[in-house]
């Protein structure tokens, strides 16, 4: 394993040691300790995902039809924050086919000095896991600062609270395919400060037929964004149309998984 996530993982299990060692002499409230805890385990475990992964090649030529849609992403500041260089790569390309203009920091503390220093990115691609100030106190500090740009989070982390999810307009897993950058850039409005507010993810029981629900399970799985957008429209129930639509909103492809399963 790579010496730089090695050490990484070394930090993390360090601070569950120390955590773990302040619960068991303390009678103080503890829930603080735990949360550390979780979130290094989540680290850990992020850290190793990620260095297992295949990095897809992405290439939005391919897609002449989203292609002429993200036409009018031309021109726009993108800040890309990612410690993996083969990540920032990945997003170069992209954003560099597309004609805008880029800037890429390796941690949090860079990208906040970036803003500050003048730049102010209409989209922000952020990852979660990074040595010292992680995806989401740095983009807690830019929103603070004023930043009213699309936040988009990359991480193979699952299963985070509401309070963070929340300061993302839309979430990508690790391994990314096309069709998931394509639906998180779509869902970006130039011509609005305020993009969207990420909607609560709700629980719920698809009433669809059976070999409906394992096509949409397809297609989430697959990460085929486009074509079950389309398929979603096609469908009469309202309730399951309503949690579709509001997950692919935010590209939530995991919650779509879970609900048809």
């Amino acid at each position: 394993m790579d010496k730089k996530i090695s050490h990484e993982i070394s930090n993390y299990l360090h601070q569950i040691i120390s955590n773990a060692e302040f619960i068991s002499s303390s009678d103080k409230d503890i829930s603080e300790h735990i949360q550390k805890i979780k979130q290094s385990a989540y680290s850990i475990d992020a850290l190793i995902t990620d260095t297992t992964i295949t990095k897809p090649t992405i290439n939005i030529n391919e897609n002449k039809t989203s292609k002429k849609e993200l036409e009018k992403l031309a021109n726009l500041n993108i800040l890309v924050v990612d410690d993996i260089i083969e990540n920032i790569n990945i997003m170069k390309n992209i954003f560099s086919t597309l004609s805008c203009n880029i800037i890429t920091t390796m941690n949090g503390e860079d990208a906040i000095k970036v803003f500050q220093d003048g730049f102010k990115p209409d989209i922000v691609c952020m990852d979660m896991v990074m040595p010292g100030m992680n995806g989401s106190d740095t983009t807690k500090e830019l929103k603070a600062m004023g930043s009213q740009a699309y936040f988009i989070a990359i991480s193979a982390l699952k299963n985070q609270p509401e309070d963070i999810t929340s300061l993302f307009d839309c979430w990508l897993p690790k391994p990314f395919t096309q069709e998931h950058i394509i639906g998180a850039l779509l869902g970006f409005n130039p011509t609005k400060k305020k993009h969207f507010t990420p909607t609560k993810v709700f629980k719920v029981d698809l009433h669809l037929p059976k070999e409906i629900k394992e096509k949409i399970f397809y297609m989430a799985d697959n990460g085929l964004y486009s074509k079950l957008k389309d398929f979603t429209n096609t469908l009469d129930d309202l309730k399951s149309k309503e949690f579709l639509i509001s997950s692919l909103k935010k590209v939530d492809l995991e919650a779509i998984k879970k609900a048809t399963l």
